[in-house]
């Protein structure tokens, strides 16, 4: 008789053990490591470098336009970049940034397919975005300005032609004594610094193909 029960106690073992080990090796098991923000899928717009790059009109009735004491250095070509999304989103990108950059700026012009406005630089920006060497003789310069135009157009596949084209300015006086000029204003030519601040922004913003 005890023997009997002996029995039926391990079988009852048997079972409930039989029972138990699925849950056992569900709960032995690592759970797979959760997703990070960062796994997300990457947005979907990409830049790339432009097929053509058009030279930009500058508007005859600008202020940047008018003749002045010295002869304007040979302008670059624009920057370019080709851009997969909407015109109106990357005008609205670059506003933004501007505004973020804090940008002291005035005569602030917007349209579908262009935007200009004049940004104004202290002495330290002057050097720092524009070519003070090309000029032939040594300028101290206190202030200036640059021009920027941004225009738009359609680069076909769905992407979008960005060109920006800059006009500086230096404020200053010529420091050489024998032969300097009386004028203040001096044109220059740009650096490519502040066009390539602007391209590398929008660069952040959308993917890249490289």
């Amino acid at each position: 008789m005890t023997r009997s029960r002996s029995h039926a106690a391990a079988r009852h073992l048997l079972l409930l053990a039989s029972l138990l080990f699925p849950c056992w090796r569900a709960l032995a098991s690592p759970l797979p490591p959760p997703q990070s923000p960062s796994a997300a899928p990457a947005p979907s717009a990409v830049t790339r470098p432009c097929a053509s790059n058009p030279v930009l009109v500058l508007d005859p009735k600008s202020k940047s336009s008018k003749k002045l004491k010295h002869p304007l250095p040979a302008e670059p070509p624009p920057v370019c970049i080709e851009v997969q999304g909407e015109a109106l989103e990357l005008q609205e990108f670059l506003q933004n940034t501007v505004r973020e950059l804090q940008w002291r700026i005035s005569d602030n012009l917007a349209s579908e397919d262009s935007w200009s406005f004049v940004r104004y630089l202290n002495a330290e920006e002057v050097t720092k975005y524009a070519d003070t060497k090309v000029l032939l003789e040594p300028v101290d310069f206190t202030s200036g300005k640059v021009s920027i135009t941004v225009r738009t157009s359609d680069a076909g596949d769905g992407f979008v032609r960005m060109q920006i084209a800059t006009h500086f300015q230096g404020e200053g006086k010529s420091t050489e004594k024998v032969m300097g000029q009386p004028g203040t204003v001096w044109p220059l030519n740009s650096k490519g610094v502040l066009e390539r601040e602007l391209i590398t922004a929008i660069q952040t913003r959308f993917k890249h193909i490289s």
